[in-house]
Formats: C-alpha cells, structure tokens, sequence
C-alpha cells in the first residue's frame, strides 16, 4: 500500500514536468473536481467536525454518510476549487446510512465551473486483489483548493456486515467492501474508485471490534446506493413512506440524555439516572456515552429514543457503553411509563 501525493502539471499545476502520466494519476486527477470536503457540527471531543462526499449530479447532489457532524443549518461543503457553499440536509436512507446533501439552486448559478459527478459503475462484482483507490479529506489535511488525500490499496474481502462490530460501526447489514486502503478520519463518505476512476464504494467509519482489538477500513458498494440517489436526483427523497399502523407503548428507563443547549441531536451522553429506576438497577451513571441498544447503533440522543420505540414494557435489551476509556454493556429491563 503506498499513499499518492498530491500531483502538479500544466493548467491548475505549477510545473508542466509533473503533469499525470500513469493511470493512476490521471484516474486521480479526473476525480479530485467529484470529492468535496464536509464540514459540519462538533464541539465533542469524540466527534470530528469534518468528513467527506461524492458529487452526484450537476445540480448539487452530494452524497455522504449519514453522520452526527451532518446537522441542518451547520452543514458546509468546500468544492476542490475552495468554494465554500451551505448545504440543504435532505433526508438519510436509514437502511444503508447514508444521506444526501443538496447545494442550493441560486449558489449553483454563482459557481465559476460546473460540478463535476461521478456515476455508479456497473461492475460491482470486483474480487479480491482488485487494485483501488480511497479518496477523502484524511485527517482534515486538505483546506479550500488543497487536494483531498488518495490512498493506493487493494481489496482484501467482501464480507456480510452483520458481524456487527461495536462502537464505531456500520449501521448497516449488507455486504461491504474491505480494503487494506485505510479510512482515517475525514475519510468518512469519500469513495472508493477503481484505479480507471470508476465509483464501487462509499468510505464507510473505521469499524472497530473490541472483541478482537482489530480495526477494518470498508466501504458500502454504491450498487446498493443506486436507488437511494434516483430518489433523490427525483425529487422524492422528501416523499412520505407508507407504512402499516404501528400502535407505540412508551417504555419507561430513567435516563435522562444530555442533550446541549442548540446543538441538535449530539451523541448520547447519559446526563442523569434516576434512583429506582430500570437505568439505574442496570449500573449506567452520567457521562456515559450510550453507543449501541440491541443490535442497533446509537450515535445520537434521537436514535437512542427511535430505537427504544422498537421495545414495548418487560423487554431486555442490551446497552452497550462508553465510561472513560473502558467499553461495558448492562441489561435494561423496561418498565411501563405510569
């Protein structure tokens, strides 16, 4: 595995001697306009502010994963030129986790260059050994016009992701892509190319097993994604599901979430337990960071709560947390809201 600096030649390059050449090169160079930098809502030391998407139409689609950074009215994207543009927040595919984000209509006509997308590619059955590459704002290295990061890899595995991992997981429990191409921070929703520029995967987090201390770097295979993006591209991202009538029976814990001042939906932060309750009989104090109920990921306060609509009074349900640096999990035993 190598890392791929940052090239220069004639037009945007500063020396004609280093324009592309290889493959590689020049499969980088054609897609540096189609990866833009994310910014987003923090202040948590746990959570980084920065991460990574894919442009996916002309007229300012950009998909992302769907993470706590991507906050409405806190979300900006830096196009490769050093634009900086608010982004509309539009609704998460919440089975793949991803979301798409939209440039405005009136900041579109303002653009010096068009936007340059990136489509889906047909082939998606690559096997291991497939040369790729993993494009993303590494480490948030890349500022304005700097050129985000490319790393050179291969693919080591295609493997079902309900292994579910703990902490920094995927929500998701199709199949993902392994690669030894590291996805470090800020890499997150960058893509995964093979080395002649085609689209096969979105950098998922870093998935973490506590079990066995071992870190894997994946990414969602964008054939799953497909329709997520036509929805989207279709205007129908806000359309209502239809669904069965599910009558909901509130569950009573006695968990009190830290929920910040303005800050919307932050990490799910136990701020208080209340004496005799199912929270305090199972041992969770106030600080702890809830990460996981069941088998579903809590990355927020309103997951956590989403989640808890899936269990009805009597339920146990296994929280998985975070006190300090040590991972724990207890069994909740839910009560009836009186």
């Amino acid at each position: 595995m190598a890392i791929v600096g940052v090239l220069t030649g004639q037009g945007r390059y500063s020396f004609a001697e280093r324009a592309p050449s290889s493959t590689v090169e020049k499969a980088i160079d054609t897609l540096l306009p189609s990866v833009v930098k994310v910014h987003g809502a923090s202040g948590l030391q746990t959570i980084k502010s920065y991460a990574t998407g894919i442009v996916v139409s002309d007229r300012g689609h950009i998909l992302t994963l769907d993470m706590v950074l991507v906050q409405p009215g806190q979300t900006k994207v830096v196009l490769h030129d050093g634009t900086v543009l608010e982004v509309e927040v539009l609704p998460p595919d919440q089975k793949y986790g991803v979301r798409m984000l939209k440039i405005r209509d009136e900041d579109l006509e303002k653009l010096d260059t068009p936007l340059v997308p990136v489509e889906v590619a047909e082939k998606q059955d690559h096997r291991n050994g497939t040369f790729v590459l993993s494009m993303g704002n590494c480490f948030r290295l890349a500022e304005f016009s700097e050129k985000v990061s490319a790393t050179f890899g291969i693919i080591v595995a295609r493997l079902d992701s309900g292994l579910r991992f703990r902490l920094q997981d995927v929500d998701y429990g199709g199949e993902l892509i392994v690669t030894d191409a590291a996805n470090n921070p800020g890499h997150y929703g960058g893509g995964l190319f093979t080395i002649d520029g085609q689209w096969i995967g979105m950098n998922t987090m870093v998935v973490e097993s506590t079990e066995t201390n071992t870190q894997v770097s994946a990414a969602i295979p964008t054939g799953v994604l497909s329709s997520y993006i036509e929805r989207c591209l279709a205007g129908k991202a806000l359309s209502p599901i239809i669904t069965e009538e599910v009558v909901i029976v509130p569950v009573y814990h006695g968990i009190t979430l830290f929920d910040q001042g303005r800050r919307v939906s932050p990490p799910a932060y136990v701020e208080r337990v209340r004496r005799g309750s199912p929270g305090r009989q199972s041992g969770l104090r106030p600080d702890d960071l809830i990460v996981r109920l069941g088998d579903h990921t809590v990355r927020t306060c309103d997951e956590f709560r989403a989640h808890l609509e899936k269990y009805k009074p009597g339920d146990k349900v296994l929280v998985t947390f975070k006190r300090g640096t040590e991972v724990m999990q207890a069994e909740l035993e839910l009560g009836a809201v009186k």
